[in-house]
């Protein structure tokens, strides 16, 4: 929330559909309202993404530009959200399994997943 609130984006909710949205043009965040908590701040770090890199959104978007975004967005918020040390303290303590280390951070499995990509990648490269 803090960092919405450094680049002068406000965050609201809504009803069904997408867990979140970026809207450029009134530099708004959309959150669907029932989402748990570590799905809240993972998604909340997903559409932060998207802003922060300058991310467009309608539908005239090229199907692969919007997936690169999409991408790029899911770095910025594993990124964000998991730091190297904590990841390394967690998988010390509890073991490889994703969903061990996500609860253990306070995210979702599917941001494990994102880090590992891009720490794996960078290891291998």
């Amino acid at each position: 929330m803090e960092l919405a609130l450094e680049h002068g984006i406000d965050i609201v909710t809504h009803i069904g559909g997408d867990k979140g949205r970026w809207y450029p043009a009134t530099r708004t965040i959309s959150l669907r309202a029932d989402l748990p908590a570590r799905a809240r701040q993972c998604t909340l770090a997903h559409e932060l993404g998207h802003a922060v890199l300058g991310h467009t959104a309608g539908p005239d978007l090229p199907q692969w530009v919007v997936e690169k975004q999409e991408r790029a967005a899911d770095r910025w918020a594993a990124e964000t959200l998991i730091s190297e040390d904590a990841y390394k303290s967690a998988e010390a303590e509890l073991g490889p399994h994703p969903g061990a280390i996500a609860a253990e951070l306070g995210v979702t499995v599917h941001t494990i997943t994102v880090w590992r990509d891009i720490h794996n990648s960078k290891i291998s490269a």
